[in-house]
């Protein structure tokens, strides 16, 4: 009999992870540290705008866009790994939102349209993005004048002085280097922060800035 439930336990889990279906411990352990809250308030949303979600995994910061930009509103899921799309898009199905539109873009495009976003959102995805000028040059474009990208990336104190290449060996990325992007990009820096939160999950800390396409 205790051989027959630890099988069940496997295959329930299992299909748990098939499904993209995290336990709600899971995400609830993640807003408890990554002060969604102060990321959201960052993107100065409301009802009826568009933002998009860039490296949006399996869709954790997704699901808590769609419930602020309402059903008037648009969220742009972007990932550029289907699996991870199609994990999001059941769990979409499951809970019946229909302001979420899942696009697979490609690396060094996210395949945004033109001048239609008042937000983008980048957290913990920029350090893997090789092409990082054409990204940002893709986010400036899909952005409304006086639209807003948020970032956010992980740093441990102890690889601040590392190169970048260094860095992005370790899935980090030093926010000096973000903001010297951001501004060859065209962005003007609105605010930042350095240190944002603790991660203890990597025992690092992540920073956050705000980037605003000029109105003019």
């Amino acid at each position: 009999m205790l051989k027959y439930y630890l099988v069940l336990g496997i295959l329930l889990i299992q299909q748990s992870v098939l499904l993209g279906q995290y336990r709600a411990t899971e995400w609830a352990d993640r807003d408890h540290w990554q002060n969604t809250e102060v990321i959201l308030k960052n993107l100065d949303l409301s009802p009826g705008m568009a933002v998009a979600d860039i490296g949006c995994h399996e869709g954790y910061l997704t699901m808590k866009l769609s419930p602020v930009v309402g059903d008037r509103g648009k969220v742009m899921a972007v990932d550029v790994e289907q699996y991870k799309l199609n994990k999001l898009a059941r769990r979409l199905k499951q809970q019946n939102i229909i302001n979420v539109k899942t696009i697979l873009g490609d690396y060094d495009d996210p395949k945004l349209p033109l001048n239609s976003l008042d937000a983008v959102v980048i957290l913990d995805a920029y350090h893997e993005m090789d092409d990082y000028q054409k990204i940002l040059k893709h986010v400036y474009r899909a952005l409304k004048p006086g639209g807003r990208l948020v970032m956010v990336e992980p740093i441990a104190k102890s690889r601040l002085q590392w190169t970048r290449k260094k860095q992005a060996g370790k899935h980090e990325i030093a926010m000096r280097y973000v903001l010297t992007d951001l501004k060859q990009a065209g962005f003007a820096i609105r605010s930042k922060k350095d240190p944002f939160i603790d991660r203890p999950s990597k025992n690092d800390r992540m920073w956050i800035a705000v980037a605003v396409k000029p109105k003019s």
